[in-house]
């Protein structure tokens, strides 16, 4: 219990801390609040700018989590499609390899041109760079099983559908796990490029109008939210590990701190 509450205390003293070192080093140099404002200046941002935050947060959200919910449903299959398909491994995989390498920067114009300009064209960029971690680690965690337990299951005349399901998904769900964490966040960072791109509503819409009207302290508001907005995912995937497979190395070592 004791060692529970210092890890949450630890990291609120230091945050606070900051804080107040920021506020400090601020008023003691001068420095132009369109440069670098003072804390107390972003708590006043988002307090006067708390409706029009919450309406854009909304969207973002639903944008970041339609794109990775789309990449999820779609990378796990086509992962599971991979394992069990050399044809697959040899000619579409590839393809999506070069796909992921390619700037999301550059390809969210063409998305605006092909989709429209309206939630969805933000939601494929959000599914583009989330699709490649779901579906690597996906691939990783169906195919690294010991031999062994596959040898035993087809001595013991287990069907595919069996090996399947006891052996390669639950064998596949911590590095499946892990991917998610990475795709979660990624979907906000795509949300956010597309709505710079082209948008009329969202976070990173907002975060542009505050920079064309030299909004420092909005700016960095907005960043924080999304900064918050990412662990919030990160940390509802952690618990869901925990309650889906205990058995991860991960969690038992994330549990064994408390």
């Amino acid at each position: 219990m004791k060692s529970s509450v210092k890890n949450i205390a630890e990291p609120l003293v230091f945050f606070a801390v900051l804080l107040l070192l920021w506020e400090f080093l601020v008023r003691m140099t001068d420095v132009p609040d369109f440069i670098l404002p003072p804390p107390r200046d972003l708590y006043t941002a988002f307090t006067e700018n708390l409706y029009v935050i919450t309406i854009h947060s909304v969207v973002t959200f639903a944008e970041a989590v339609g794109g990775f919910a789309l990449s999820f449903i779609l990378g796990v299959g086509f992962a599971i499609s991979v394992v069990y398909s050399r044809h697959l491994q040899n000619t579409i995989y590839p393809l999506i390899v070069i796909l992921y390498a390619m700037p999301k920067s550059a390809l969210a114009p063409l998305m605006v041109i092909w989709i429209g300009y309206g939630m969805f064209s933000k939601m494929s960029i959000a599914f583009l760079v989330a699709f490649f971690p779901i579906v690597v680690n996906t691939v990783v965690g169906l195919k690294e099983v010991e031999p062994e337990l596959l040898d035993l299951a087809r001595i013991n005349r287990a069907s595919q559908f069996d090996i399947f399901t006891k052996i390669r998904l639950p064998n596949s769900l911590p590095y499946l796990f892990a991917g998610v964490k990475v795709a979660l966040i990624l979907s906000v960072t795509g949300a956010i490029v597309a709505e710079f791109v082209a948008a009329n509503q969202g976070l990173g819409y907002l975060i542009m109008q505050a920079l064309y009207s030299l909004d420092t302290a909005l700016t960095l508001v907005i960043l924080f939210i999304l900064a918050l907005l990412s662990l919030g995912l990160f940390m509802a995937v952690q618990v869901l590990q925990r309650k889906i497979a205990p058995w991860s190395s991960e969690v038992r070592q994330v549990e064994g701190s408390f």
